[in-house]
């Protein structure tokens, strides 16, 4: 009975902690899983199927015609049927068909990049989410640390009290500062339930499953070893989002020449297979009554107002749009791209600045901290020291967990 217990206080214990995730399984289970991902992988699959619905449309197309003339007789006799067998094929289109398929083609290309985009997008944000959850735990910490030391100082000073070396005062400015300091915890504890929801909700998982974050490697990525002149080019010429842009600029201007295609003829071939207008309804069905019949149709609109041209003019326009939207597209992601390397660089040298300032609040406060235990100092200059330190800290952790983040939405732009 014991061991049962035993063993279901551990299990209790240990789904309390929650499931174990590491940065790449949080990713990899939102490519899996992220409802964003999933319709947008559909419209991939439904512009494949989009462009073989357009790419047959320059293949034979085959129907069954029917119908029945009634010459007012006093029985079925005196009608006829008319029946057939029709096999059309496209000869030509004025370049509709072409353009059509060649359309469909760029368009189901460009939503393969879109998928891809999307699935990078989906990543950082994953990363984003991941950082700051990372950042609040660790500010946790820090809190919680702080809160522990004012329990032990609030001891000590009790005992100095008791024996009528402090002043009551002394002790309350403390507890003032541990009260703060567990508002603070509660606080932080709360932003990392909302945001952990946040991140569940990316990874596609359920809202109730509890996750714990491991930690990541804050390798250090000098500006100086990445090759931004390099990166910025072939992010010019290479990037999901240049090509996207291309793409786009591509199938506006098939659009156009599509349009251009309604000033000239349809040409289609015919061949039929079907009843003489003669055949009742008693004899439709015998094969002496079905002939082969093959024909040419043809078709020009010559004159409709304008509305062609219009129709022309306006996709003409909408190619020079198209142009205009790419180059302003283009000088966006060179912006970017520089400015998120200019941000790295920032926080780069500003890591080594908190760094040195925690060094000096860490060794501040010790030195405070033992000044304090002595009553070389009051209570009012060692909390300073103590928040001084504390803030020092977290902004050392920040700003490490900022200059990753940074690095990683550089990576995306240039992907």
């Amino acid at each position: 009975m014991k061991k049962k217990i035993l063993g279901m206080m551990i299990l209790i214990s240990c789904s309390s902690f929650g499931t174990e995730v590491s940065l790449e399984k949080a990713v990899n289970t939102a490519f899996e899983n992220n409802r964003g991902l999933k319709n947008s992988k559909i419209e991939t699959v439904q512009q494949e199927l989009l462009y073989k619905e357009t790419a047959k449309g320059a293949l034979p197309s085959v129907s069954i015609e029917g119908g029945y003339t009634d010459d007012r007789g006093d029985s079925y006799d005196d009608g006829y049927f008319e029946n057939g067998i029709v096999v059309t094929q496209p000869i030509y289109s004025g370049g509709e068909i072409y353009y059509g398929i060649e359309g469909a083609k760029k368009n189901k290309e460009l939503y393969d990049l879109t998928y891809e985009k999307e699935k990078w997008d989906t990543r950082l944000e994953v990363v984003k989410q991941y950082i700051s959850i990372l950042q609040l735990q660790k500010t946790l910490e820090v809190y919680e640390t702080s809160k522990a030391e004012k329990e032990e100082e609030i001891k000590r000073q009790q005992e100095f009290y008791n024996l009528g070396l402090l002043d009551k005062s002394e002790i309350l400015k403390v507890e003032s500062s541990l009260y703060e300091t567990k508002s603070d915890i509660i606080d932080t504890k709360n932003e990392i339930q909302k945001e952990k929801i946040t991140l569940k909700k990316l990874m596609g998982i359920s809202l109730e499953e509890e996750i714990q974050l491991k930690d990541i490697e804050l390798g250090k990525i000098e500006p100086e070893n990445i090759d931004y002149e390099n990166d910025l080019k072939n992010a010019v010429n290479e990037s999901i989002e240049s090509k996207g842009l291309k793409l786009s600029a591509e199938i506006t201007k098939l659009e156009e020449k599509a349009a251009k295609s309604e000033f000239l003829p349809k040409v289609d071939l015919e061949y039929a297979y079907e009843s003489s207008d003669e055949a009742s309804f008693s004899d439709s069905a015998a094969i002496d009554d079905w002939q082969w019949r093959v024909g040419v149709s043809f078709e020009w609109e010559i004159f409709n107002f304008g509305s062609s041209m219009d129709s022309y003019k306006r996709a003409k326009l909408e190619t020079e749009k198209a142009d205009i939207s790419r180059e302003d597209s283009i000088e966006e992601l060179k912006k970017e791209i520089t400015s998120a390397y200019l941000e790295m660089k920032t926080l780069y040298s500003l890591m080594e600045t908190r760094k040195k300032s925690y060094e000096t609040s860490n060794e501040t406060y010790n030195i405070d901290r033992e000044k304090y235990a002595n009553r070389l100092i009051d209570t009012v200059d060692y909390l300073q020291t103590e928040s001084d330190l504390r803030e020092a800290q977290v902004n050392y952790i920040n700003v490490q967990m900022d200059y990753y983040q940074a690095y990683e939405e550089y990576l995306n732009l240039i992907k």
